[in-house]
């Protein structure tokens, strides 16, 4: 694999960026130009250590702060974004709670119809049925039952 110095790479990057397809062949060919192996240090971790304002490539300073402020500014574009998605996404659960609720109570309501309805029917039934006795027993002969319904 080959390894590009840090220099080069952010200096690649920024042509890139900037420069697209009109960057010459040659140019990109020596950017990526493969760089010998350093030798393993004594210590080879993984330890950050910022070398002095004097020994900065002031190119790649210039590259690194416009890489790190396209980053800042494509953050805070997230972070809004993030924060709109999320008065959207409450402006919508508080749309469909009452939805929710507006369902519940019209189910209730028709719960409640439908219960007076049935109430309403066994009354006309019993109603009718009275009715239909009282009729067959004036036709029989009761007299006390041949008068106007008793409701």
């Amino acid at each position: 694999m080959m390894k590009l110095e840090t220099g080069a790479a952010c200096a690649l990057a920024l042509a890139l960026t900037f420069a697209g397809p009109a960057l010459a062949q040659d140019q990109v060919d020596q950017l990526l130009k493969p760089t010998p192996a350093a030798p393993a240090a004594v210590n080879d971790g993984e330890a950050y250590h910022r070398a002095d304002d004097s020994e900065q490539d002031p190119v790649e300073v210039r590259t690194t702060q416009a890489l790190n402020d396209e980053i800042a500014s494509r953050n805070t574009l997230a972070e809004n974004q993030e924060r709109a998605d999320q008065v959207a996404f409450e402006a919508e659960r508080a749309r469909h709670e009452q939805l929710v609720a507006q369902s519940l109570q019209a189910r209730l309501d028709y719960e409640e119809a439908l219960r007076q309805a049935d109430d309403a029917r066994r009354r006309w039934e019993a109603d009718q049925a009275r009715w239909e006795a009282d009729v067959r027993a004036c036709q029989a002969g009761d007299r006390l039952r041949c008068g106007p319904p008793r409701y």
